[in-house]
């Protein structure tokens, strides 16, 4: 496993749609915030997901993973904290951690593979160039 060098946090204000009748974010939120997470990732280190995409790749998600520690509620600011890290030839998670006032509320993960037309590829889009990785 190769662990990407580079790591971004996203702040996001809990919207009042996201919450349910308790008045805690719900659990089918967190997929959003993630992938709203992983986009900032991508664009904020200059390789953008649309760029990506105008070279033909797609990074489908393969598996997505929650523990939730503490609720989030309406209101509130979450500090999304992501990284990535390269598992084999052919496969990428990220790792998130969700913090409210600096106390972590929830941990996850997305497992992605690289596709280029479709089918499964080593290929990787021109902006990985800009990331570095290092042996675990």
């Amino acid at each position: 496993m190769e662990i990407c060098t580079y790591k971004h946090t996203a702040r996001i204000e809990v919207r009042y749609a996201e919450t349910d009748q308790m008045g805690i974010v719900h659990h089918s939120v967190y997929a959003v915030w993630f992938e709203q997470a992983r986009t900032e990732f991508f664009r904020e280190a200059g390789a953008s997901y649309a760029d990506m995409e105008a070279e033909g790749f797609g990074a489908p998600v393969l598996e997505l993973n929650v523990k939730f520690k503490q609720p989030t509620h309406y209101g509130e600011f979450v500090d999304i904290e992501t990284t990535m890290t390269r598992e084999g030839s052919l496969k990428f998670r990220f790792e998130y951690k969700v913090f409210v006032n600096g106390n972590l509320c929830t941990t996850g993960s997305t497992l992605h593979c690289m596709t280029k037309g479709g089918r499964p590829t080593r290929d990787l889009p021109s902006g990985f160039a800009k990331f570095e990785f290092v042996e675990a």
